[in-house]
């Protein structure tokens, strides 16, 4: 075969992170689908549901390739080349060298983490019940000298802050999903095998085992879920939020945790379902995603830095979580990146290193 149509074939790096991963993955997979409260024909449903989102992810990532390259033989050649052509060949090359295994096996990992999780959680992690909210809201009163909510409310409570929050904090999904794009065919695969591995270690690790241990409701769901007859210490933060805009703009924090209490209990498995406070999961992967993208530019990184402290502070003000929810999860979040660096660094044999693509980006 001529050096042109030649393929080089999968590294043994790509090859090794992308079985960590899966080594990871799979197991809590099974143990999800084995368990009797999950029904098969109910999960089955709900992973024909997030195969079109991988299918999605899947695309997102060729066209963010293809942007990207657009961009570098456009500025390579004063923008006098052929944009088709230049893309053209860069997918070429990508599928010369592993026939685009560095995109398949993250969408494949998404597929069949996120079903699973999503069935844990609305279906499994329920028995723990709610028991550490009181300690977790002392905590918050403890460390901040009062509630946070009702402190960013009475400090810059607004209609159109509530709008704002709102907004940022339910986009999360879109650009912790174009980091899977990132990942899959714009990152070296040093950058690929941490992403993925601390991706599929925080749903995993902080939003199912540690989630399980400090298993807490959040303070939305305080009054309902936590002390039904008690004092309802949040409804204060919750009354705001059902008073931004006098009830006629829809709040996509008050329609979601709607929908939660109505799944709560039911068999029928829906995406998103579930109820859990601490560890912030929605905080642990902006800050993932943010780590991340430093490894492109670092303008972007102080970007997504940002994005994610927006996040926290939403999370807050929304009454999803408390302060310490989103800590931890930031927290647990940088501690398995560091980790998964270090198990990647050994995962990829030396010699590979010295020769592993660059970010596609300047830093």
């Amino acid at each position: 075969m001529s050096g042109r149509g030649r393929m080089t074939g999968i590294a043994a790096g790509e090859r090794a992170c992308a079985a960590a991963c899966f080594a990871l993955v799979l197991p809590f997979a099974v143990f999800v689908t084995v368990d009797g409260r999950v029904a098969p024909i109910e999960y089955a449903r709900l992973t024909g549901t997030f195969i079109s989102f991988a299918a999605m992810i899947a695309i997102g990532a060729v066209i963010c390739f293809a942007l990207l390259e657009l961009a570098r033989a456009g500025i390579g050649s004063r923008w006098q080349a052929s944009p088709a052509a230049a893309v053209r060949a860069a997918l070429a090359k990508r599928w010369r060298e592993d026939r685009l295994f560095s995109l398949a096996w993250p969408v494949a990992l998404f597929l069949l983490l996120l079903p699973a999780f999503n069935a844990y959680k609305q279906r499994i992690l329920p028995a723990a019940g709610f028991h550490f909210d009181p300690q977790l809201a002392a905590l918050d009163r403890a460390l901040l000298g009062t509630d946070p909510g009702a402190w960013l409310h009475a400090a810059i409570g607004s209609p159109g802050v509530t709008f704002f929050f709102d907004a940022i904090y339910h986009s999360w999904f879109m650009p912790t999903t174009l980091g899977l794009c990132f990942v899959g065919l714009c990152a070296g695969t040093r950058t690929r095998g941490q992403y993925m591995l601390a991706y599929a270690a925080v749903w995993i690790l902080l939003g199912a085992v540690c989630a399980f241990l400090v298993p807490a409701a959040g303070p939305a769901f305080y009054e309902v879920l936590v002390d039904p007859a008690g004092a309802a210490p949040f409804r204060s933060v919750q009354s705001g939020l059902e008073a931004a805009g006098g009830g006629q703009v829809y709040l996509t924090s008050l329609g979601n945790q709607a929908y939660l209490l109505q799944n709560l209990d039911s068999p029928v498995l829906v995406v998103g379902a579930g109820i859990s406070a601490v560890p912030s999961v929605h905080n642990a992967i902006a800050a993932l995603f943010a780590l991340a993208s430093f490894r492109a530019h670092r303008g972007l990184g102080v970007a997504m830095t940002f994005y994610a402290a927006l996040i926290w502070i939403g999370s807050v003000y929304l009454n999803w979580h408390y302060a310490v929810d989103g800590a931890a999860g930031i927290a647990g979040a940088v501690l398995i990146w560091i980790a998964s660096g270090r198990i990647v660094d050994r995962l990829i044999p030396a010699a590979e290193r010295r020769t592993l693509r660059p970010a596609p980006l300047p830093a």
